[in-house]
């Protein structure tokens, strides 16, 4: 039995969720991974709400579509192979779960005839025509255009007549009734880049059966959302709203699926952003969200369903107990968050809605959708909901190239994607292993296995017998060095090295000399730079220590970077550190540097390792046998990577970030070792300079520094003050007056100047008369800023309602804003001419 993985992939870049089974197990099926077990079992968290597989749309209003859903999988690697795979599921189907056999259909690809006569052998039952053949659409698997892949089999159940007798209503069919419960994937080919397709030395199978529909079967539920596992969340949620279920049983499935994907996700190390897994998690929450307002909910209320969710499940998977809190603080804020964003982004909508009934428009510009989804985070669907409530359609052609504009592809990122993508194929083995850290300045010797210009332009590869260069792995970065043969006619320049399988691929520039397949060369690694690795690797570990004694034990690792520069450690907290939690977390870590205490490394068991109370990092594969990181009795981690000896050796620690990169994701980033040092430094000297500005010793110059600040301060409001007490005397200073039939209206463009003035100025001109209405116009902090106001006479008397006003000119200006009868302010865009601004407002006066 192995554990299910983290629903979110860090270490599969082409994923955007764990969405099946196998996918823990790919680099096992590809050969780029060993295990000590040729076939497993598990039951993996899933989510399919984005990329190849994505049911969100579904979630609700089908009878068995989920955004977080439980895989079981049978998995072979090399081992057992059709036969078996077939006799284990007819087995577990029929005799361990009892299901009516003449209720049961299997479906083969067309071509598979060993697995059609292998049901007939083992299912007889089956052949009066309930084995039937499909093409690729239905049952061949394949991972992507290259890679391995093979035809499948499936077992489907028939629920009965009363869920259709129509055409659509058959295996594979478009209706409810025939249900796919079991899956078996035959991978027995590999296809190549260049297109052709071998089979397989060691022929694979995964199985996937989806344990809510095997639920709904066995417990006799119409759909999946009558199962046990659904029923309190669904009281849930109708306590919390106190909605009845019957009158919406829509909305109560969508908020009770998504509930479960949220939690997940979260306790998992995710959070919600506006790009890849948080973009795909924030649609979830404003969806769910949504549905509540269906429900009559307008506050945030997902974050209360969380401890019935933690009561079903918490027992099975103990890390959403572990991190409650933090998914009830990660949630409620983003539902906050969302309600602000719901305001700011149906005011926007109602303006685009109003400009579209004017102009007799039912189709809502492209740019318009992907505007609201750029400025406001309303996802395409909320908008076309929104659109759907007034007649009109969105133009998706418009929102996509939009979208498409502003993405950008990462050149390295495909750089480095195709040089994985080439080395994946070699067939060759470098020997690896950690050397001691007294023999770093020493080159090691090995022979040349493989070699091969070009696999980036400018470029070269070597592979080789032996290598001390650390391979990039675990948010470590990989090593650098030379690779130079002893008489000095060959060099090499090592910038990175990529492990694949059994091959690790040396990737850099010729200096000098040719090589060749057998020539004997020297392998050195770059000494300063791996030392300046080891003290920021090892300070990470005292970093997470120190974070989850100041912060709690809900903080768990979502991501790192260990290189020579820096390094950076993201980790699941649901709101920013205080600077007196960061200051905290410094002295917590270099209290135990100057401790000195060796780090001891131990390779045991892994579940000995974990017993022992060893760290696991968040996302990471381990072998049965792994290696133990332990700082005294501060740190136990389970890693791969390479340490100082004792923690002194680290040096100086110094925090120089913190911040947010999603909701309930923070990020910590620091310096160790000569480049703390050289930080301390500056910092001595900006403080001695400082000192000697402001004519004070050092140890008194912040007083100095913030007395500076305090008189600038004072001198700039007194300077604010007199302007406005000139713009403001009397009236006569600025500003242009005429009447507007009965209003006195009186305006003014102030070019560059600031918030307090406008104000001021505002204020005083609309007491001019007892009719007044004042404009001002301004740039303040780069925005061209707008203010307007009435008398109360204007607003009362004679139906000025700036705000209104407002409204409705500065969208003709690229502008937004609007406020009440007798104030308004906005902005518009800062190319706007005042007097053709003025001169659109002095017409709706006239209207009035």
């Amino acid at each position: 039995m192995v554990p299910s993985s983290p629903v979110i992939p860090f270490e599969d870049p082409t994923l955007l969720f764990i969405n099946a089974g196998m996918n823990q197990f790919k680099d096992v099926f590809t050969g780029q991974r060993k295990v000590p077990y040729s076939r497993a079992v598990s039951s993996q968290k899933c989510i399919r709400a984005g990329g190849k597989h994505n049911d969100l749309d579904n979630v609700g209003f089908t009878a068995r579509h989920h955004t977080f859903f439980e895989m079981l999988g049978n998995f072979s690697f090399g081992d057992y192979f059709k036969e078996e795979a077939i006799a284990f599921a007819w087995e577990w189907i029929t005799k361990d779960l009892g299901l009516p056999i003449d209720r049961l259909y299997v479906s083969v690809y067309k071509t598979d005839d060993d697995a059609f006569d292998l049901w007939g052998k083992i299912a007889p039952e089956l052949k009066n025509g309930r084995i039937l053949r499909f093409g690729k659409k239905d049952n061949y698997w394949t991972m992507g255009p290259t890679g391995p892949n093979g035809p499948c089999s499936e077992i489907h159940f028939d629920r009965g007549e009363r869920f259709g007798t129509g055409p659509e209503d058959v295996v594979n069919g478009e209706g409810e009734r025939f249900v796919e419960i079991w899956n078996l994937v035959f991978m027995q080919f590999e296809t190549h880049a260049d297109g052709t397709t071998v089979a397989l030395p060691k022929p694979s199978v995964d199985t996937g059966a989806g344990l809510e529909r095997i639920a709904a079967i066995m417990q006799n539920v119409d759909t999946n959302y009558g199962i046990d596992l659904f029923k309190e969340l669904i009281k849930a949620v109708s306590d919390v709203t106190g909605a009845r279920y019957e009158d919406n049983v829509t909305s109560h499935q969508v908020v009770a699926d998504h509930l479960r994907a949220l939690t997940f996700a979260i306790a998992d190390g995710a959070g919600i952003s506006n790009e890849g897994q948080g973009y795909v998690l924030r649609r979830i929450l404003r969806r769910a969200a949504r549905h509540g307002r269906l429900l009559g909910v307008e506050q945030p209320f997902i974050y209360r369903l969380v401890p019935a969710l933690v009561s079903e499940m918490g027992d099975a998977f103990p890390e959403i107990k572990e991190k409650q809190s933090n998914v009830e603080n990660v949630i409620r804020a983003e539902e906050e968050s969302f309600g602000r964003t719901l305001a700011n982004g149906l005011e926007l909508f109602g303006r685009v809605a109003s400009k579209m009934k004017k102009t007799g428009s039912t189709v809502v510009d492209g740019e318009e959708v992907f505007k609201l989804y750029d400025t406001y985070g309303f996802p395409y669907d909320l908008t076309e909901i929104m659109a759907t409530e007034q007649g009109f359609t969105l133009n998706q052609a418009g929102f996509e190239k939009a979208m498409s504009r502003q993405k950008e592809q990462s050149k390295a990122g495909a750089s480095l994607a195709g040089f994985v993508d080439f080395v994946r194929v070699l067939q060759v083995k470098s020997q690896w292993s950690r050397l001691d850290y007294d023999k770093l300045n020493k080159p090691v010797e090995a022979v040349v296995r493989e070699s091969s210009l070009d696999p980036e332009p400018g470029r070269q590869y070597l592979v080789v017998t032996y290598t001390p260069l650390y391979v990039e792995s675990g948010g470590q970065i990989g090593d650098t060095g030379r690779v130079y043969s002893e008489d000095g006619k060959f060099s090499f320049d090592v910038e990175r090295s990529v492990q694949s399988g059994d091959g690790i691929a040396i990737l850099g520039t010729v200096k000098s000399g040719t090589i060749e397949r057998g020539d004997k060369v020297l392998v050195q690694v770059d000494a300063d730079r791996r030392w300046a690795i080891m003290r920021n690797h090892t300070a990470t570990h005292l970093t997470q220590a120190a974070l989850r004694q100041v912060l709690g034990d809900h903080i768990k690792q979502s991501g790192s970077y260990v290189g020579p520069d820096r390094l950076r450690f993201d980790f699941s907290h649901h709101q920013p550190m205080t600077p007196e939690e960061i200051t905290q977390v410094e002295q917590i870590v270099n209290q135990n540097i100057l401790l000195g205490t060796f780090v001891a490394t131990e390779e045991m068991d892994v579940e000995a390792a974990r017993a022992s109370g060893a760290t696991a990092l968040f996302g990471e594969k381990y072998d049965d046998t792994v290696r133990v990181v332990s700082i005294g009795d501060f740190s136990k981690e389970l890693c791969g990577g390479t340490h100082v000896e004792h923690v002194s050796q680290i040096g100086p620690f110094l925090i120089t970030l913190e911040t947010g990169i999603a909701s309930g994701v923070r990020r910590l980033e620091a310096i160790t070792g000569t480049e703390a040092i050289k930080y301390m430094l500056e910092a001595k000297s900006f403080q001695q300079e400082a000192a000697r500005l402001v004519g004070r010793p050092e140890i008194e110059a912040l007083d100095g520094v913030r007395q500076l600040g305090e008189n600038n301060l004072r001198q700039q409001k007194e300077i604010k003050k007199l302007k406005a007490e000139m713009f403001s005397g009397g009236g006569q200073t600025a500003g242009e007056k005429e009447t507007v039939g009965s209003i006195v209206w009186i305006t003014h463009d102030f070019g560059p100047t600031d918030r307090d003035i406008m104000a001021g100025w505002i204020d005083k001109q609309k007491d001019r008369s007892d009719a007044a209405v004042a404009v001002a116009l301004g740039e303040v902090s780069g925005k061209r800023t707008y203010m307007a106001a009435a008398s109360s006479s204007a607003a009362k008397e004679h139906g000025v309602h700036v705000g209104k006003m407002s409204k409705e000119i500065l969208p003709q200006y690229d502008g937004r804003g609007g406020g009440k009868p007798n104030f308004a302010q906005g902005t518009v865009a800062l190319g706007t001419v005042a007097d053709d601004l003025f001169e659109s407002m002095k017409k709706f006066l006239r209207r009035l």
